[in-house]
């Protein structure tokens, strides 16, 4: 087993325990990305993406058919820039948000990160537009000028992909400029519902992770209370959570109605770069094969854990005298980074 315990990971002591079973555990270190919300770096990035987004508008939008191989890999890269540039920003906004989903300090940073993006980005819609008006035959001859715009194909493929679903380019800066309080608003509202919620097991109050964690205990009884709670603080909700999902089953209804989606799933199937038979091929396969494993399996488990028939606190208990073991993080951490060494000594370097 190859021993990983000499690489640097920035960690600190959970401040409650610094004796906890775990060891010592790791925190996330964004200062690779910014120093703080306060760096003024946040400041300089916002307006250098706002600036080369203004100049690559005015040197590209309605000239893409016209460029030549040279000016077409010069487009990109600087497009390639912009992109690094916006998502190093949020990258930061969304990573220090899910550290702490309850502080409304980062919920609004998240926020405010992500309305500037999109307003400083929205004179980029013309690209993707423009791009894929392109004729094929002459895409293709750019491509085989230059190397170096070869290496982009893959991309270009899955850019123009969503060229039969394209709306008009008002359209697509209206889509575009309305995303901040569209589908992404009610997500976050749902995280942000989720990680308040507290589930009281034995007149204690526990957080979501803690009261799932009661699933898998060896004791019926606590799997059952945790299962209890969870369903009746859910119930309590259900009418925010039916209001959240109704709303983004229709904003999704209408826009694959006017892009002409031919199923609700193809809009997936393009981001995922994966035709769709392909999906419905694996689900088929699944759904076939669920008499002789999924059923099978749990007809068995009721059996080894001596009832009649499983309930849904039983679905995830552990197999009957089986003993807990505390994993610390150094240990989980060989574990997981020994089975990628063994894959692929890269992967084990990049994780």
């Amino acid at each position: 087993m190859h021993n990983f315990t000499d690489k640097k990971t920035k960690t600190k002591p959970f401040p409650e325990d610094k004796t906890n079973p775990f060891g010592v555990l790791p925190e996330w270190d964004l200062s690779d990305l910014y120093e703080s919300p306060a760096s003024k770096k946040i400041q300089t990035d916002l307006r250098n993406a706002k600036d080369l987004v203004k100049s690559f508008a005015k040197n590209y939008e309605n000239n893409l058919a016209k460029l030549t191989a040279s000016e077409m890999l010069k487009c990109i890269t600087r497009q390639e820039q912009i992109t690094q540039i916006t998502g190093r920003l949020m990258s930061y906004a969304v990573l220090r948000y899910y550290q702490k989903t309850t502080d409304t300090d980062r919920t609004k940073f998240l926020a405010d990160t992500q309305e500037k993006i999109t307003n400083l980005s929205s004179p980029m819609v013309f690209f993707s537009l423009e791009f894929n008006k392109i004729e094929e035959s002459h895409l293709n001859n750019l491509i085989k000028q230059s190397v170096q715009l070869k290496r982009y194909k893959p991309a270009f493929n899955r850019m123009r992909a969503m060229k039969p679903y394209q709306l008009n380019d008002s359209l697509e800066k209206f889509l575009h400029d309305q995303s901040v309080v569209g589908a992404s608003a009610w997500n976050k509202l749902f995280d942000e519902t989720m990680a308040s919620l507290t589930f009281k097991v034995d007149k204690t109050e526990l957080p979501l992770e803690t009261t799932l964690n009661l699933l898998s205990e060896n004791d019926r009884t606590q799997r059952k209370k945790g299962a209890k709670a969870i369903a009746k603080v859910l119930k309590k909700n259900i009418s925010l959570f039916s209001r959240i999902t109704n709303t983004l089953v229709k904003e999704k209804s209408i826009e694959d109605l006017w892009r002409k989606f031919p199923n609700p799933q193809h809009a997936r199937h393009l981001a995922n770069d994966v035709e769709p038979e392909v999906v419905s091929a694996l689900r088929s396969a699944v759904v076939n094969s669920y008499a002789e494993t999924s059923h099978r399996y749990y007809k068995m488990k009721a059996k080894w854990l001596g009832l009649r028939k499983l309930e849904i606190w039983d679905r995830n208990a552990p197999f009957p005298n089986t003993k807990s073991k505390i994993i610390s993080w150094d240990e989980a951490r060989e574990i997981v980074l020994s089975a990628y060494q063994e894959f692929d000594p890269k992967i084990a370097d990049l994780a």
